[in-house]
């Protein structure tokens, strides 16, 4: 079943990796993953320790919080095979754990667990009997704080060093050898405190060492990584340890460091919240820094040395593997500088370049001359030696065509491959009156070019005679940045100013008109560029990017002639320059030329002296990625290929899709009996995600970024449904008072989203706390394209609005009414027409449709009602049953009576939790008769605990656990039998 949860441990080996996913531990090998038999109940796995058996047997022990387990591991070529040896439990956390070498028999294995309130727990496993594991001692260090990470060093009990930190940022060590309190044959004995080291101002969380290089590493809360000199000549009893330095890459905490050999040197590795990985010198200088897991906080780093491998691991579940090899391993991917011209002038450099083929480039000279290059030559020769003199200001290639322009003056060149010849077949005026500054290439058949006057034309190719006039209008730098032609009829422009705006050919005048315009679309530095994503008939889908860090989803209705932006998706660049593929991004990051992929993150980063004009990439058909760009008058050429970060064995492996943070609301959206349903969520990321599950993995189906803050609370209704696609409004508030109304379209056959942004609305202009959205619920009225939206805010108010799908923008207030009281959750009761509140003050308040009349005012929980569900009873349908959960720990079950609005019923589930509950729901089953029929509750809370309950008889009983903190609510999937947990993470668990 599917978990996104907290991978926490990590342990890497020439064959394979072991990394912990939740309450699992997965074994990933040769682009492909084994879940292996923990065992373990609720803990997260926090790690492991190997030992072979023999040399096609290993032992495998994995510890989450209190609990570890013994897994035989079987190797044979066909396949691996495990099996559940041991399971066991200790009082206490355990922070590492190591098996030793010692002089008992082949048959046992001796291993110890280091407990977080520094004892040391040594135990022997019988190989035999697989049922006796026998504790031998139990070590306690003098000095007794709680530890926060442990790394151990030795490998026999009596040299067995235990190196650990506490929350003060001490850097404690002791060692198993001199106890204070020795007695012969005693189990519990206590060994001094060697060495105690103020060593950050914060939590220390992970500590590695290399005794080679007599270094230790640590990480902490203060965002540093601290380099430590071990000066050890004998034994730890005499060791001293000595601050070297301390280094900051990082912007948050750093959670996890490991110092590996590389080419015989020795480096560190660190990972932190902030979801980059650096790379550090012995010296401290920085090698590498690079974004992992799309934002996710990293807890766990491990090297592979044989391949140059860095495996991480995040806060999804998802392994990532990026090869250094080109850092370590001698394939340097700097970009390289290219020669200078022969004797030219000496004031003479490139000052634009651009791909000619893979191996060809063409430049234009700041003396306005047109060059050419074979790489492989590395030497410029010029294109035409009576290349017409006139000041240029553009140089644009498609495919074979060069074209240059300036002054009312273009020229284009046809460069003949077979032998590398440059014909000029057009050089002169085509009646443009300003200077050129923009010339596209529309199609073969067909050019663009635009002056700074306002002027614009749209070219034939063959002779660049008129084709059609373009009207932009007459202003201040009134040029274009990006066109696009779709199916000959439509021109999509971008212009100076940041407009977008739709032409369309006029049939018995063959010219363009404008019929649409979006104003600003990327704000005022025009867009960049435009990419066609799929067109029919009546609509245009296009991909638009600009000087900010969003790609925008456009829709053209070619038939009405209407532009709207359907979506909008937040990249982690600070402006996008173009998309050669749906899942490549290019663009700019302070000084770096980035490529950017949803699936993989940062592929490429490459200093290239910040953002400019002068650049050019080509993506080869065989991922090659090659980038020109010119820096301080010298053209440097970066060749790549795409994916060679990417580790070959984790290219094939499907990688989870969730949220970077909480998630606070879900739903299921049910498109088909058959189908797996796709689940919209929201939360505090800003961000609403559509997933779909397949096999074990949530993938991703489409984004909706229209909120600026977290959002609390979405609410799907289904719109329109046909054999071939299902249509569903979205409505989503949170914080800002953001309201947010979006369409989501799914096709039948292949789960494709289109998403259409309807409506973005604050709907108080106040910025305070009390201004956030809480939650909604929407009710659909008997007039077509009507809905009433109701809208709980934070001071108390909750509010009726009423929305018409055929003006989306509008959503006008219609009533409101004060509670007094934050609410925390809102609900519509369709079938009698009430809205149901729960506030912090653990009350429920019901009211009419218009919120005129008060229909009831219960106290159900002594503090705030987190989570309530309804159900309608189908043989006495005047009885509504509420189960409700709060900040109490408690569940209460209340049967209400709606024609006299009085309760009928109410019963407590005491001490079930033993933290607040935030999910919950009621889940019915209806029979023939009364007896037949069942009605269950399922609860779970902070705690973890699931718990089924019985409505009828009363009884309960603790069904499972989940492997995902702070849950926030739950879903039911009645058809497939599955719950659906959510929070910080997201778990399928079977009913």
């Amino acid at each position: 079943m599917v978990l996104i949860s907290d991978s926490l441990g990590l342990y890497v080996s020439p064959n394979c990796v072991l990394a912990g996913h939740g309450n699992q531990a997965v074994l990933y090998s040769s682009n492909k993953k084994v879940k292996l038999p923990t065992g373990l109940r609720k803990g997260k796995v926090h790690g492991f320790a190997l030992s072979p058996v023999n040399h096609l047997q290993d032992l495998v022990l994995i510890f989450s919080e209190n609990e570890y387990s013994i897994i035989l591991h079987s190797r044979s070529k066909a396949n691996d095979q495990f099996q559940l040896v041991f399971e066991g439990e200790t009082k206490d956390w355990i922070n590492a754990a190591k098996f030793l070498l010692g002089d008992n028999a082949k048959d046992k294995k001796t291993f110890v667990l280091h407990l977080a309130h520094s004892a040391l727990l040594y135990l022997e496993f019988d190989l035999t009997s697989h049922a006796d594991c026998r504790p031998l001692e139990l070590a306690r260090c003098s000095e007794s704080s709680i530890l926060y990470c442990t790394r151990l060093h030795g490998e026999r009990f009596q040299d067995l060093a235990i190196i650990s930190g506490n929350a003060f940022g001490e850097l404690l060590v002791w060692q198993t050898q001199s106890p204070i309190d020795a007695k012969a044959g005693a189990f519990v004995k206590t060994y001094p405190l060697l060495l105690r080291l103020q060593a950050h101002n914060g939590v220390i969380f992970s500590i590695d060492f290399h005794m080679t290089s007599q270094l230790l590493v640590t990480t902490s809360d203060d965002r540093s990584v601290k380099f430590w000199q071990i000066q050890k000549v004998e034994g730890w009893q005499t060791a001293k340890i000595k601050p070297l330095f301390s280094c900051f890459g990082h912007s948050s905490r750093v959670m996890c460091a490991v110092i590996f050999e590389a080419g015989g040197q020795a480096y560190v590795a660190s990972g932190g919240e902030d979801s980059y990985v650096c790379v550090w010198s012995l010296c401290g200088d920085l090698l590498l820094k690079r974004r992992q897991h799309s934002g996710l906080p990293i807890w766990r780093l491990g090297f592979r040395e044989e391949d140059y491998t860095l495996y991480s691991t995040s806060s999804s579940g998802n392994l990532a593997a990026e090869s250094l090899e080109e850092l370590f391993g001698g394939h340097k991917s700097a970009a390289h500088m290219l020669s200078h011209i022969d004797g030219a002038a000496t004031d003479e450099f490139i000052r634009s370049v651009k791909f000619l083929g893979d191996q060809l480039i063409v430049g234009l000279t700041s003396l306005n001359r047109l060059y050419y290059m074979r790489v492989s030559q590395d030497k410029w020769q010029q294109v035409d030696r009576d290349f017409p003199t006139y000041e240029r200001t553009v140089l644009e290639v498609s495919g074979h065509i060069i074209a240059t322009c300036g002054q009312r003056r273009m020229t284009i060149y046809r460069h003949n491959a077979r032998d590398n010849a440059f014909d000029r077949v057009f050089d002169g005026e085509t009646g443009l009156t300003g200077t050129i500054r923009s010339f596209h290439f529309l199609s073969k058949d067909l050019y663009l070019a635009s002056d700074d006057l306002g002027n614009c034309q749209s070219l034939k190719a063959h002779d660049l005679s008129l084709d059609s006039p373009v009207e932009l209008g007459k202003y201040r730098e009134a040029w274009l940045t990006a066109a696009l032609l779709i199916s000959e009829r439509y021109l999509l422009l971008g212009d100076r100013r940041g407009h977008v705006m739709l032409y369309c050919r006029c049939s018995h005048q063959n010219t363009f008109s404008l019929k649409a315009t979006l104003k600003h679309l990327h704000g005022k530095m025009g867009t960049n560029f435009f990419k066609l994503l799929r067109a029919d008939e009546a609509t245009a889908y296009v991909l638009s990017g600009g000087h900010e860090p969003l790609l925008k989803y456009l829709h053209l209705g070619l038939a009405e002639c209407t532009l709207a932006v359907g979506q909008r998706e937040s990249v982690p660049l600070s402006w996008v320059e173009a998309s050669p593929r749906r899942d490549v991004v290019l663009g700019f990051n302070d000084d770096h030329i980035v490529a950017w992929s949803r699936r993989y993150d940062v592929l490429a980063q490459l200093a290239c002296g910040g953002g400019h004009r002068c650049w050019d990439y080509r993506l080869a058909d065989d991922d090659g990625l090659a980038i020109l760009f010119v820096k301080r008058k010298r053209v440097f050429l970066y060749r790549q290929p795409l994916y060679h970060r990417i580790a070959r064995d984790m290219a094939k492996l499907e990688l989870n899709s969730w949220h970077t943070r909480n998630c606070n609301s879900a739903r299921l959206l049910a498109h088909g009996e058959e189908s797996q349903p796709l689940i919209v969520s929201a939360g505090d990321d800003n961000v609403i995600k559509v997933t779909k599950v397949v096999a074990d993995t949530l993938l991703h189906c489409a984004e909706v970024h229209s909120h600026v803050s977290t959002v609390r609370c979405l609410q799907a209704l289904r719109l329109a449904s046909s054999r071939n696609s299902t249509t569903w409004l979205i409505f989503s508030v949170g914080g800002r008072s953001l309201l947010c109304i979006n369409q989501l379209t799914v096709n039948a056959g292949d789960n494709q989203c289109l998403v259409t942004e309807l409506c973005t609305q604050a709907l108080q202009k106040s910025s305070s706390v009390e201004a956030r959205l809480m939650a909604i619920d929407v009710a659909q009225e008997e007039a077509a394209a009507y809905f009433s939206l109701y809208v709980a805010v934070a001071d108390g108010e909750i509010r009726h609005y009423r929305w018409h799908l055929d003006t989306p923008s509008e959503p006008l207030l219609q009533s409101a009414v004060d509670i007094e009281g934050c609410p925390l959750t809102l609900q519509w009761i369709k079938s009698r027409g009430i809205v149901l509140i729960t506030t912090t003050g653990g009350e429920v308040y019901g009211f009419d449709r218009t919120l005129t009349t008060k229909y009831l005012q219960l106290r159900l929980h002594v503090t705030g009602i987190n989570t309530i569900d309804t159900c309608l009873d189908a043989r006495q349908p005047q009885r509504l049953h509420i189960l409700s959960g709060g900040d109490d720990e408690n569940i209460k079950y209340t049967v209400l009576d709606l024609d006299s609005m009085t309760v009928a019923y109410k019963r407590e589930f005491l001490d079930l939790h033993n933290a607040q509950v935030n999910a919950l729901s009621i889940h019915c089953s209806e029979g023939e008769s009364e007896a037949e029929s069942a009605m269950f509750a399922f609860t779970c809370g902070i705690d973890k605990q699931i718990f089924r309950i019985d409505l009828r008889t009363h009884e309960h009983k603790r069904v499972g656990h989940s492997s995902i903190a702070d849950i926030k609510g739950m879903l039911i999937d009645k058809q497939r039998r599955q719950m659906y947990f959510y929070g910080s993470g997201f778990e399928i668990v079977e009913l």
